[in-house]
């Protein structure tokens, strides 16, 4: 509990604040607890500058209080009787979710499925996270929460690449490898197996998968693994795996993604904290430009966007000729997965050395602090 008194009038004379008390009162002391979106939070008293909002004041035994804004503390304090007071305050704090939905931007835009979008060439979604900076992909619709309920939730994805390792590298046999080229099943990957409980997602330093059999190298993240902070504040979700053909438009490709149609026992789904992007969070980056606009670049075949440098320039995801891996398995085949090669969503089999761009869903409580701009000097910063 935080204590705290405040004067109904003023005074030269002097108490003690934690215990002061109110000089109307025959007995008074007033005691103030606070808690953020009805949660109890043991830190200190939000600051008039902090952004938040108050949401009630609710007093016990009959007492009131209201809370001045501008005063930043109880005022209109009457007891009704009560020997002494005690008044929660409610703070409400803006979430990223909500503000990213009332922000008005022209970067930030309604794709064809309800899920808001960054798009353009180098939009102003910078955030702090993990103590680097990541971008925000959006506010995607419904995301499917282990228990079965559905929420909106923010996106985000590690700005630089975390190093260049294979997607999955199994020998035949192992797991549910068949070739000396790994297993598209992500469930099962070793790359998923490093973001969410290896060297990666611990901060530490191991190994990872690098070549054919089941090789690997030394990879280092003891600084730019997950933190505690950050894990804590990643939403565990329901990932889809759906499988789909090469050639495919983005738009074909966000619905083949959340299908059923998978490779042989492969699953439909996966339920865990980090990923990698899909192939429609990157065409869905694309603002279009002037020679070729935004509907036509994702109406257009995957495979041939670099044919059109309109698409593949303004798309923040693109990173020039660095391949980057995305979540997705090529239905055709049992150890190949996309891959951003070039502008192009083409597909490559898992042992090649590609980027890895870790993705995450924040949980929807997460807030965000006034003041960011979203640049990369002046990111969004998260609470």
């Amino acid at each position: 509990l935080v204590y705290r008194s405040y004067a109904l009038y003023k005074e030269t004379k002097s108490y003690n604040i934690l215990r002061g008390k109110i000089p109307d009162f025959s007995s008074g002391d007033v005691e103030i607890a606070y808690t953020i979106n009805n949660r109890k939070i043991n830190d200190v008293f939000p600051l008039k500058s902090s952004g938040y909002k108050v949401n009630n004041v609710v007093c016990e035994d009959g007492a009131t209080a209201s809370f001045d804004t501008e005063l930043w503390g109880l005022v209109n304090i009457n007891p009704n009787g009560a020997k002494k007071i005690k008044c929660n305050i409610d703070f409400k704090m803006t979430t990223l979710v909500e503000y990213l939905t009332n922000l008005e931007s022209n970067e930030l835009v309604e794709d064809d499925f309800g899920n808001l979008r960054y798009i353009g060439a180098n939009p102003n979604n910078y955030v702090k996270f993990n103590d680097e900076l990541w971008r925000i992909i959006g506010v995607m619709k419904d995301i499917e929460n282990p228990d079965g309920t559905k929420e909106d939730k923010v996106k985000l994805i590690r700005s630089e690449s975390i190093g260049s390792y294979a997607w999955d590298n199994k020998a035949s046999g192992i797991g549910s490898s068949t070739s000396q080229y790994g297993s598209n099943d992500w469930s099962d990957s070793a790359l998923q197996k490093v973001l969410n409980e290896g060297a990666y997602y611990n901060r530490t330093s191991g190994d990872c998968p690098y070549g054919k059999n089941g090789a690997t190298a030394k990879c280092n993240f003891s600084s730019t693994g997950l933190t505690e902070e950050s894990k804590n504040m990643i939403s565990e979700v329901v990932w889809n795996l759906g499988s789909v053909p090469n050639g495919k438009t983005f738009k074909e490709f966000y619905e083949l993604e959340r299908g059923s149609t998978v490779g042989s026992g492969r699953p439909t789904s996966w339920t865990g904290k980090v990923g990698l992007m899909y192939p429609s969070d990157y065409g869905y980056a694309t603002s279009g430009g002037s020679t070729t606009d935004r509907d036509t670049c994702l109406n257009r075949n995957s495979y041939k966007w670099s044919e059109v440098s309109d698409c593949q320039t303004n798309a923040w995801l693109y990173n020039g000729i660095n391949d980057q891996w995305t979540l997705t398995p090529l239905s055709s085949s049992t150890d190949i997965a996309f891959v951003v090669i070039r502008g192009d969503m083409n597909h490559f089999y898992l042992t090649s050395k590609d980027m890895v761009r870790p993705s995450i869903y924040l949980k929807p409580s997460i807030g965000v602090e006034s003041g960011g701009a979203g640049t990369s000097t002046s990111p969004f910063v998260l609470k």
